[in-house]
């Protein structure tokens, strides 16, 4: 019989299989460890494994970074493969358990540690990791200084190989926004109305510019995804441009808060195209001068649009120095 058969699930007897009852275990475990065996057709596959797995990950709070915590975390986890049929599904699983049980600073880690056991397992050039992770981030909220447990979602991809690896990190916050066409178009509308009753043009742009008129708001989630090329690339420095760059929820607000938010968003209105245009100068600002021009970046903005039945998206996909030189220009 030889090493290798190419389609054990047709084998066809030819006579010379073991009888002996030790023997015979032997052929039907090498015969049935269909995986191993050749490919059908010789087309290389580029990722296979397993997905929609859950699994805690215990990674440094982000609020405490003295402090663990277990964060709920879907797995995609795949290898590359060339010469054999399939993969072995048990060692998928072996890998992840395995190094779940570990504590890790971040997601980073766990996933990068994760993609070069399941290569190992495997016997493959590539191991490919997937991870999302909830995490109950504990912010102060900026008017009264509550403490909100806000929801995060924590996302790192990473690719193992024999030369090196690949990594990504990112985050999905939610936040708000405030339509500028309707709040440009509220503001003007009352302008006839304001001369009807006597204000001159400079008392009208005093009245103006200090009464906020309103406009529609809704809630979305941003996301950002960027090459890991330094080591202060992490959910928490991401988290802190966001805030700065867009009006971040949060799930406890008392009044102040609640009006503080609004009234922010009211003075800063923003389109998505918005968003994800001053996430993008963010990053550059947080992260331009520490790591490679080449540095790959993906900023995603999704709202829920309050008086339309669709949604909005938009979404930038670029290097750090391609935001360098649009922002020169």
């Amino acid at each position: 019989m030889p090493n290798r058969i190419k389609d054990p699930v047709n084998y066809r007897l030819d006579g010379t299989e073991p009888t002996g009852k030790v023997e015979f275990e032997k052929f039907l475990q090498k015969m049935t460890d269909v995986p191993e065996s050749e490919p059908l057709n010789s087309i290389p596959i580029n990722e296979v494994g397993i997905t929609n797995q859950q699994v805690y990950v215990t990674i440094d709070d982000l609020s405490d970074p003295k402090t663990k915590t277990p964060v709920l975390c879907d797995v995609s986890l795949g290898v590359d493969l060339s010469d054999h049929r399939g993969i072995h599904m048990s060692r998928c699983e072996e890998a992840l358990f395995e190094i779940s049980r570990g504590t890790y600073t971040d997601l980073d880690e766990f996933a990068l540690a994760l993609a070069e056991r399941l290569r190992e397992k495997q016997s493959s050039s590539l191991g490919i990791v997937k991870v999302s992770g909830i995490h109950l981030h504990h912010r102060q909220t900026k008017k009264t200084a509550r403490s909100s447990h806000d929801k995060v979602i924590l996302l790192s991809e990473a690719i193992a190989s024999e030369n090196g690896h690949i990594q990504q990190t990112g985050v999905t916050a939610f936040n708000m926004t405030a339509c500028p066409c309707t709040r440009t178009y509220t503001k003007l509308s009352v302008i006839p109305r304001l001369k009807e009753m006597g204000f001159d043009t400079e008392q009208v742009n005093k009245i103006l510019g200090t009464v906020l008129t309103g406009t529609h708001t809704q809630r979305g989630t941003i996301t950002v995804m960027i090459d890991k090329k330094h080591p202060e690339i992490s959910a928490r420095e991401i988290l802190k441009v966001l805030d700065q760059t867009t009006h971040l929820v949060n799930e406890l607000l008392k009044r102040p808060d609640e009006h503080d938010l609004v009234i922010r968003a009211l003075q800063k209105p923003q389109f998505t195209e918005d968003v994800v245009r001053d996430v993008a100068k963010g990053l550059f600002e947080k992260f331009g001068n520490l790591t490679p021009l080449n540095t790959r970046i993906i900023v995603e903005s999704i709202l829920n649009d309050s008086i339309h039945i669709h949604d909005v998206r938009s979404k930038i996909t670029t290097t750090l120095g391609r935001i360098g030189d649009a922002l020169k220009s």
